[in-house]
């Protein structure tokens, strides 16, 4: 309920009474009955807050508008959060000068571009963040916490937008904790037993690429930070949550990829750890002439890992059967379509030997000879792959047709190649608009209206203008010269136009300026 002065949220449970109540002026937050919402107030219904931040021109509350279920887990239904709107709580912008609207407009551009990414999760009556077996073992003290009290942080993503409600313990029953990743819509309350098996992604070093116009920037392994601190604050973190890791590491052992690696291994070997193995498996080169078969031989390897590491299991009686004695740890550069494959067969594999424990498939029986379940599990794993990629790299994912099919395509080859395109695109002209919108949403970077001199104001180098529209018009021309070619010519052809167009660009550009660079 919205009147000048104040936000009334109703909250509409069966026998509730409380209204909490911002003041659009102080921002005092304080909760209230209905009875104290005024009659004369706008009313729209919402279905939560995702939480309030700081702008040029002061505070806004976003709240979730729409909403669709994707399914019901053990009698709990879980919704995707699917548009917002964002609420000003001044009422006239007419205190901002002219360059204080425009970078207020622009922040609130970065803060839609992260509400309008697929992938906002969430249940008023499950905590989603932690994993089953977590879940399994707790206190009667945790379980009456709030669903934001008990959350795990790292997997709030509007764990900023919740600070101001986060310090006030008698309003987190309307703070909403929210996490942004992918669900399969499926409905679980038929089945008696639960399980689970889970899996990690990241390279704990730290290391950069910087957009320089190539289509893979070397990676830089920073010289100034304390790698081994960092490293072993992290893996003994991740021993004390998930138990063993097993790492598995997918990137070039040649090439630009190569000092990467040999960090990694250098790491994980100086560390000495007991509950940590190393593997590196060259993906490209091992599967390299879609020699994608060649990924059992990575599979073999760590099968008996696998076995000791083990699943969590709970039966129908509610007896836990086995725990998930540890994870792998899958990456590749950016953790997305190497390592998204991987995972989704380690994962089969386990819930493999989850359904024959279960007694649904025989000791024998296999997954890929249930042809109807093998379409769905693949089709989800690549829909996960796609979500992950949206979210990251801002393309779908690479490498799906296997993931879907099984199989390397040449159709898939294609697709690659123009997600490929876009990603380079993204990553050398956009990308960085998309970075500054992650940060400014997860509190990154706050706000300071009184800042001297606005973060916006940053001139663009000449080049980051016009090479944007240059790449769209050679590739325009690549196209139109492959439809108007003859099958014979169809490659030397498009390439002569294209040098030739690039060619004209270099003798056209400034004497300092390399535009082939």
């Amino acid at each position: 309920h919205i009147t000048p002065e104040k936000f009334y949220v109703e909250a509409c449970d069966d026998g509730a009474d409380d209204v909490l109540i911002i003041d659009r002026v102080s921002t005092e937050v304080t909760l209230a009955v209905k009875k104290d919402v005024p009659p004369s107030a706008v009313t729209r219904p919402i279905f939560g807050i995702l939480g309030t931040i700081h702008l040029v021109a002061g505070n806004y509350l976003i709240v979730i508008t729409k909403k669709t279920k994707v399914g019901e887990f053990f009698n709990h239904v879980i919704w995707k959060a699917t548009d917002f709107d964002v609420l000003s709580y001044k009422k006239t912008m007419l205190h901002l000068t002219d360059i204080q609207l425009q970078d207020n407009k622009t922040f609130l551009a970065m803060l839609n571009h992260v509400l309008n990414v697929d992938g906002f999760y969430f249940s008023t009556t499950y905590d989603l963040t932690h994993t089953l077996q977590r879940l399994s073992n707790t206190s009667p003290e945790f379980q009456e916490m709030s669903l934001l009290e008990r959350a795990d942080q790292r997997f709030v993503w509007n764990g900023h937008l919740l600070r101001e409600l986060s310090a006030q313990p008698e309003v987190h029953r309307f703070a909403l904790p929210v996490l942004h990743g992918f669900s399969r819509s499926r409905y679980l309350n038929f089945i008696r037993s639960k399980a689970s098996f889970v899996q990690a992604r990241s390279i704990p070093v730290f290391w950069s690429q910087r957009p320089n116009l190539k289509y893979k920037p070397r990676p830089q392994i920073s010289k100034v930070a304390n790698h081994m601190d960092g490293f072993q604050r992290h893996f003994d973190s991740q021993v004390i949550i998930y138990g063993k890791q097993v790492i598995i590491n997918l990137i070039n052992q040649k090439g630009s990829e190569k000092p990467l690696e040999q960090t990694f291994a250098t790491m994980v070997s100086s560390l000495g750890s007991g509950m940590m193995r190393y593997i590196a498996f060259d993906f490209h080169k091992e599967c390299k002439n879609m020699r994608w078969d060649r990924l059992s031989i990575l599979l073999d390897q760590v099968a008996e890992m696998q076995d000791e590491l083990s699943y969590f299991l709970v039966d129908s009686a509610g007896q836990v059967v086995t725990n998930q004695e540890g994870v792998f740890r899958s990456n590749c550069m950016d953790c997305l379509d190497r390592t998204n494959v991987i995972q989704s067969l380690l994962a089969r594999r386990s819930l493999q030997a989850q359904l024959q424990r279960l007694g649904v498939l025989h000791v024998g029986q296999k997954l890929e000879e249930q042809d109807e379940f093998e379409k769905i599990y693949k089709n989800a794993w690549a829909d996960n792959a796609n979500a992950c990629a949206k979210q990251y790299a801002g393309t779908g994912a690479l490498k799906t047709d296997f993931t879907r099919t099984g199989k390397r395509t040449h159709l898939g080859l294609i697709m690659d190649g123009w997600n490929s395109m876009i990603r380079y695109y993204k990553n050398n002209f956009s990308d960085g608009f998309r970075q500054d919108s992650i940060d400014l949403f997860l509190g990154n970077y706050s706000v300071d209206e009184l800042e001297s001199h606005s973060p916006l104001s940053v001139p663009r180098d000449w080049k980051f203008l016009a090479l944007p529209i240059i790449m769209v018009v050679a590739f325009s021309m690549c196209i139109i010269c492959l439809l108007m070619a003859g099958k014979s010519a169809l490659i030397s052809h498009s390439s002569i136009y294209f040098l030739e167009f690039l060619g004209t660009l270099k003798k056209e550009a400034p004497s300092n300026v390399d535009p082939l660079s």
